[in-house]
């Protein structure tokens, strides 16, 4: 068997030679276009797999250090995710994330734990660890110190295997999914338990989530002061508005970023709760970025107005369960929508031309809005690992017809 350094250079110059093609300024441009609120050449298709053990088993590995493993399997997957075909961007650089200390044992100064039912990828509860109010007086924010030694070392490790094929480029973004209030809450006091105490202690939750909202705003700030962000407005994410147009080709500010919210562990949660638990305490955080989206799995159509609310709003998520055509009733061509589909309906579909006909639908109602497709939350293939070259074709087939 030979050197993998080999292998991996190999694989790195397959992907930056992908990464220069004309195919990969043509994605680019869609994602540009569509975030941009242009209606592009087609909508954009893009899929995120959750079962990467099943279309791209580890054993293909030729790397048995954990190092160069762990830069083998994400070139591996990039050349994958272009061989399904759909609008996924290869950059032309190498990331390394700037190394980001946490100061304490856990992020909010308290541990939590997870009780599993002990079957592979099975169902799993929080033992959270706030059990009466004066727990909240544990909470301690999160805080992050930089550590230029240990970025410079990770930097010149990867700069000497691919430095010469893809450049190496440090990268930051602030350590949480976006406005993530709502999972911090359920993770440190339960997710039935929060949506009892909304009706039994609602100025217990008051206080939490200001405490949540409050310790991450002034995590933005620390990372902003720091001066370590990073641009994060590239290849699926990115568009004509930022960063901001005094940006000074440096230092990045939180204005110059996208933000992220959800709403997730609401989804039971009626409008008036949701907006004065989550998304008042969510707001604050989202107006520190430039550009905001929202959305995940949950089902908003009866909280549209509300989250059209968002200052900075730009990317609306519609999930399976979202009505899209109420939501592009309210949206019209003022956002974009990224219009998520259901998975199953594609992992366990007989013949992929009948779930072809509610894509064909949707499309249909979303004429002149700016909209996206994307399969997420793909637990399977299903066995059949031409499932995602098949969906991807036939969604760029239906959107183009669409165009």
């Amino acid at each position: 068997m030979g050197d993998p350094r080999d292998t991996i250079r190999e694989l790195a110059r397959q992907t930056a030679e992908l990464a220069a093609g004309r195919e990969n300024q043509l994605r680019r441009r869609r994602w540009c276009d569509v975030n941009s609120l242009r209606l592009p050449d087609r909508p954009p298709v893009i899929c995120h797999p959750n079962c990467w053990d099943e279309i791209l088993p580890r054993d293909v590995l030729v790397s048995q250090e954990p190092w160069l493993a762990g830069v083998e399997y994400p070139l591996r997957q990039g050349l994958h995710k272009w061989s399904v075909g759909d609008d996924t961007v290869l950059e032309g650089h190498w990331p390394v994330q700037r190394a980001m200390v946490l100061q304490g044992e856990h992020y909010w100064g308290l541990p939590v734990a997870y009780v599993h039912t002990g079957v592979a990828r099975g169902a799993w509860a929080y033992d959270y660890p706030i059990k009466e109010e004066s727990d909240l007086d544990k909470l301690v924010p999160p805080r992050y110190v930089h550590d230029p030694r240990a970025t410079a070392e990770a930097c010149a490790r990867a700069d000497e295997l691919l430095g010469d094929i893809l450049p190496v480029r440090e990268q930051c973004h602030i350590p949480t999914p976006g406005a993530w209030l709502h999972g911090w809450a359920t993770q440190l006091c339960g997710v039935t338990e929060l949506l009892v105490h909304m009706m039994d202690r609602p100025a217990w939750v008051h206080r939490l989530m200001a405490t949540l909202r409050n310790g991450v705003l002034d995590l933005l700030d620390d990372y902003e002061r720091q001066g370590v962000l990073t641009l994060n407005n590239t290849g699926l994410m990115g568009c004509d508005d930022l960063p901001q147009p005094d940006f000074d080709g440096e230092r990045v500010r939180l204005l110059d970023l996208w933000g992220r919210g959800e709403s997730q562990e609401f989804q039971a949660v009626g409008p008036r709760q949701y907006e004065e638990f989550l998304l008042d305490y969510q707001k604050p955080i989202l107006a520190r970025s430039g550009l905001s989206y929202y959305g995940c799995c949950e089902d908003l159509t009866n909280k549209l107005d509300l989250v059209l609310s968002i200052p900075n709003l730009r990317r609306f998520i519609c999930s399976p369960w979202t009505d899209l055509e109420k939501m592009v009733a309210a949206v019209g061509d003022r956002y974009c929508i990224e219009w998520r589909q259901k998975a199953t309906d594609v992992a366990y579909a007989r013949d992929l031309r009948d779930y072809g006909e509610g894509l064909r639908e949707g499309l249909r109602i979303a004429r002149g809005t700016p909209i996206m497709i994307v399969l997420q939350e793909l637990e399977t293939v299903n066995g059949d690992r031409r499932r995602l070259p098949e969906w991807a074709a036939l969604a760029k087939e239906l959107g183009a017809a669409a165009s």
